[in-house]
């Protein structure tokens, strides 16, 4: 069994870098992470628009930018920067810190490409907004939990220090860290109805077209987009039942004829695919999960499938209406009839340093986050029971 586990696993960890950070599998399927070289160029991620967090993410960067081991280069983002400036104590490490956004220059997210290690601090639609900013290769992700529910977020920031120290440290020769690989979908976004119109040669030669989106034919044009959490085709605002074909690995599966389906990862099957009725998947397990969402059909059950599978969403030529995608609740895009959606293994997971261990730490997230199986026990009999 636990060979299957790497063999299974094996193509999502060669897949993680940069080259100083090594990863290593147990017998039960367990992942570490151990540094080849210490970690020096640290991003720090702030919930949004939370007064909260202001505080906690002030205490958090003047103890990176005063690191007693060695100095580390710290980027934060700009908006972040604009609202601690004033502060008289943070304004001592402001020439210290390194300013991003993804508004600045031509590519900002190559400015993103040396990082070795993020900090994000919030909760868990924070760390769905740290996923979108890295389309391709995540860093090892430290989740530090100032948020509403921290389900995905195991580190409280009461013991920030410790968990920092034990991670900016770690050596071969030490303790390796316990982390849980991620993976994540690649959704990729074929628009081909007359709707969206034609392409011209011109766009065709540029393999581009003014939308953004990469032209891949006379007709067709892609999107792609890389979702922690999962992919909803829905219908929108239509009053009708969106008709959707599911199709897995060029299979016909089934006709979608309700208010749309999820595909979901184990990460994301406790968030919007649980409360569509999915099960609830450990995040090291190797499955997709398809949660139709309200199906006129009594017999249309959630199923899993293996994560090397590959998905297809249409919108078929005859569908009533036409249908909405999104990737983590971000990105929408109206899907005409005609149109498709290619659903498939990500090749860059995303890998989070774990408080204990995988699985400790997802059945205290069960308990303490979703009250799962919470009920007053039973109580014994006063007396012996007759046989």
């Amino acid at each position: 069994m636990s060979c299957l586990w790497f063999f299974l696993l094996f193509p999502l960890l060669v897949c993680l870098v940069p080259m100083h950070s090594k990863y290593t599998t147990d017998d039960d399927g367990s992942t570490h992470l151990t540094w080849t070289k210490d970690p020096s160029n640290i991003l720090v991620i702030k919930k949004i628009n939370a007064l909260e967090v202001r505080k906690p993410f002030k205490q958090l960067v003047l103890y990176l930018c005063r690191y007693k081991e060695r100095e580390l280069s710290v980027t934060i983002e700009s908006h972040a920067f604009e609202e601690l400036k004033t502060d008289v104590e943070f304004s001592q490490v402001a020439p210290k810190l390194k300013k991003w956004s993804s508004d600045e220059g031509k590519d900002p997210f190559l400015a993103l490409s040396d990082i070795d290690l993020v900090v994000c601090m919030g909760g868990d639609g924070t760390l769905l907004y740290l996923s979108s900013l890295f389309q391709e290769h995540v860093p090892p992700v430290l989740p530090v939990h100032i948020g509403s529910l921290g389900f995905l977020m195991t580190q409280a920031f009461a013991d920030f220090k410790k968990a920092l120290d034990r991670t900016l440290t770690v050596q071969a020769d030490s303790v390796p860290l316990s982390v849980t690989t991620r993976a994540r979908l690649d959704c990729e976004l074929q628009l081909c109805s007359p709707k969206h119109g034609s392409v011209t040669q011109e766009e065709v030669n540029r393999k581009v077209s003014p939308s953004g989106y990469t032209v891949i034919g006379p007709r067709t044009r892609v999107s792609r987009m890389a979702a922690l959490n999962e992919v909803v085709i829905d219908r929108g605002a239509s009053p009708y039942l969106t008709g959707l074909e599911l199709v897995c690995n060029g299979q016909f599966v089934a006709d979608v004829q309700g208010d749309g389906v999820i595909i979901a990862t184990p990460t994301g099957s406790t968030a919007y695919a649980a409360a569509a009725g999915g099960p609830m998947v450990e995040p090291s397990v190797p499955g997709i999960i398809v949660a139709p969402i309200c199906p006129h059909s009594l017999s249309f059950r959630p199923i899993v499938v293996g994560l090397k599978r590959k998905l297809e969403v249409r919108v078929p030529m005859d569908s009533r209406v036409s249908a909405w995608v999104s990737c983590d609740g971000r990105n929408r895009q109206q899907v005409h009839p005609g149109d498709s959606v290619l659903i498939t293994s990500h090749r860059w997971p995303m890998t989070c340093i774990n408080n204990k261990a995988t699985m400790p730490d997802w059945f205290t997230s069960l308990g303490e986050c979703l009250q799962w199986n919470v009920r007053v026990k039973q109580k014994p009999f006063d007396y012996p029971s007759s046989p």
